[in-house]
């Protein structure tokens, strides 16, 4: 059915909001206002209040505000649609009639969900049956409790292709592969898409399920150990957040929402008492991921680990809050050690190793300031200069005047404080130190057919180039790979044009054998290769740090170009049966646009900045020249 504005204004002129509000809320009555102590956080004096006449509520101490629409789906957790049925029955409103192309989406959803359930049940029998011995024995040395094991819904899916179909043949097979569950190629008898592995059910909010995750169990070449279910009607993973209808109350009572890498994290969590804790699902935090964690805690805690893959989601996560940031509503970082998940901690050291992690979480702002303070060295007037520009970039972003002045006036401060520091007495400053340079190894040699693709890829547009320089360094050194399969896997879903680039490109890590190259260096950094081959993004990278992290960057462009275009496409197609939500949407995306734009466009002008001349793709095919280096090793 299609809600128009003036429809939806219709409603809340319709319905008085005190009266809502007072069905959970007691108020008291102040001047022309009601006001109350604050429904979404806990205080002891009022700052709560409601203006009937203007409809709207605003609490002044959280920052909580929005309509009577917005009380239904923030306070008592309603979906939009369902909101506003509910306040057209109290109103005595008729909904608009059914759009005909609507009923069908629902009814299908509706055949969905059967499915879903359907195979949850499966995959339930199949852990508790003989096929199931293996993954119970994967759970007995995790340590995992009945009871956990139970509430959330542990199966195992058997590795045979034609399971499912043969265990759910009452359902219509084309079902089972619009929800993921099966996959179909042009020409072939569809299979089943997860065997092998681990089960586990992913809910919406309501805790219908919607997908499945699944780890391998047993060690097979090129299959990644977790496996989601596709985008289907049902699942858009960009605004699902595994455990939140378990974590919703469990984050009420504490006070707090965890936010971990990972589901695995979030099960470990709550087998040790902490069922407060959600995981995105095989992508960084969305705008949408945000907006839901608010409506639970007004300051999420993320949880990610220490090292640079961590601190990476960390930075895409601050980048797209900034733009989000509203009185009383933030995030904070809590930093794992490097190399131990929440399971490892625990394990090694107890909860209450876990929980001073969480104590010691940085505010946002903090978190901010010591990602750009560590992310180049600052011993040159230039490199300090660059952290403050940095800095100031990120500010312009935070949409709310208040939030922003005040960032500006901490962040300058900090700068000042560690840009000019007090002088000292008979000190002196620390002749400059260049970084290092490593030399490089030779690369390997692509074949004629995949250079010749990769130069004409070359002649197109921004994305077109990266996407050449990407997979000419990931041809050219293999074992640069591994690290992002499942990026590069993500980027073959959501952009098909690339998987003829692709599957020649991961063949090659397949097939590359361990030599020499790749013992040079400490194991914990890759071999010389990996340390230092940047061929374009950018060719002469002055550390191996700075190639890896412009590696991983472009990649991340790569994957998140035809990503937003997706979720544009898909805001613009809810428009017509949700106008207010799909047009706030499709303004965040037009902003994540514009901020990829312009993301892309720095990732550019630092390959010109720092590309040596000019280098024909299709000289790549033939070995280098002996004693071809990045740059000479200095000490």
């Amino acid at each position: 059915m299609a809600l128009s504005p003036q429809w939806l204004d219709q409603l809340r002129t319709r319905v008085t909001l005190s009266t809502v509000v007072m069905r959970t809320t007691k108020l008291q009555r102040a001047g022309r206002e009601w006001r109350a102590c604050c429904p979404f956080h806990d205080e002891k004096t009022p700052s709560f209040y409601v203006n009937d006449q203007k409809g709207f509520y605003h609490c002044f101490g959280c920052g909580a505000h929005g309509d009577v629409i917005r009380w239904m789906t923030d306070q008592r957790g309603l979906q939009f649609m369902d909101a506003v049925k509910e306040l057209a029955a109290q109103a005595g409103m008729e909904m608009p009639a059914p759009d005909p192309q609507q009923a069908k989406r629902a009814k299908k959803r509706a055949g969905l969900h059967d499915a879903m359930g359907a195979a949850q049940e499966f995959f339930v029998r199949e852990l508790a049956g003989p096929r199931g011995s293996q993954a119970r024995d994967y759970l007995d040395k995790r340590g995992f409790s009945p009871a956990i094991m139970r509430e959330f819904g542990f199966g195992y899916a058997p590795d045979e292709r034609q399971a499912m179909a043969q265990a759910l043949g009452s359902l219509p097979p084309q079902l089972l592969v619009e929800g993921g569950l099966r996959i179909a190629i042009d020409g072939k008898d569809p299979y089943d898409r997860f065997r092998d592995r681990l089960m586990l059910p992913i809910h919406d909010v309501r805790g219908r399920v919607i997908a499945f995750g699944g780890r391998i169990l047993s060690a097979k070449e090129g299959a990644p150990k977790y496996l989601n279910s596709p985008e289907t009607p049902l699942f858009d993973k960009g605004r699902t957040l595994y455990n939140i209808h378990r974590a919703s109350a469990a984050a009420r009572k504490a006070d707090r929402i965890i936010v971990v890498e990972g589901y695995m994290d979030v099960i470990a969590l709550a087998n040790a008492g902490l069922a407060e804790a959600v995981a995105p699902l095989g992508t960084a935090l969305t705008e949408n991921h945000i907006a839901e964690l608010w409506r639970h805690a007004p300051s999420p805690i993320l949880c990610f680990d220490g090292d640079a893959a961590g601190q990476r989601a960390v930075r895409r996560a601050i980048e797209r809050s900034l733009p989000l940031l509203h009185p009383g509503h933030t995030l904070r970082i809590a930093w794992l050690p490097s190399g131990l998940d929440p399971d490892d901690l625990i394990k090694a050291k107890g909860v209450a190793a876990f929980e001073q992690v969480i104590e010691n979480a940085q505010p946002l702002l903090e978190a901010l300031w010591t990602l750009e303070a560590r992310a180049v060295p600052l011993d040159t007037p230039e490199a300090k200069a660059g952290l403050k520009a940095r800095l100031m970039t990120h500010i312009e972003t935070i949409e709310d005047g208040d939030v922003r002045a005040l960032y500006r006036r901490d962040l300058l401060d900090r700068f000042s404080a560690f840009a000019f520091p007090p002088r000292q007495k008979g000190g002196g400053k620390q002749p400059f130190q260049p970084r290092k340079q490593w030399k490089r190894d030779a690369p390997e040699p692509l074949s004629p057919e995949l250079a010749r693709k990769l130069a004409n890829l070359a002649q197109g547009g921004a994305r077109q180039r990266l996407l050449a320089e990407v997979m000419g360094q990931l041809a050219a050194f293999p074992e640069l790979i591994e690290p992002h399969r499942d990026a590069l896997n993500e980027l073959g879903e959501i952009d098909p044009a690339t998987i003829s680039l692709l599957d020649p490109v991961m063949e090659r890590a397949q097939t590359l054998e361990a030599d020499d190259k790749t013992t040079i260096f400490d194991p914990r950094w890759g071999s010389r290769s990996a340390e230092q081959s940047a061929p374009g993004l950018p060719r002469q990278a002055t550390d191996a740090a700075t190639a890896r992290e412009d590696l991983a960057e472009a990649i991340e462009l790569l994957v998140e170009g035809p990503a937003l275009e997706k979720a544009l496409a898909a805001a613009t197609e809810r428009f017509e049966h949700d106008p207010e939500g799909a047009f706030a949407e499709q303004q965040r995306l037009l902003k994540r646009k514009l901020a990829f734009d312009a993301r892309l466009g720095q990732m550019a002008a630092r390959r010109i900045a720092r590309a040596t001349p000019a280098t024909d793709l299709k000289a790549a095919a033939a070995p280098p020249e002996d004693g071809e280096r990045i740059g000479q090793e200095t000490d």
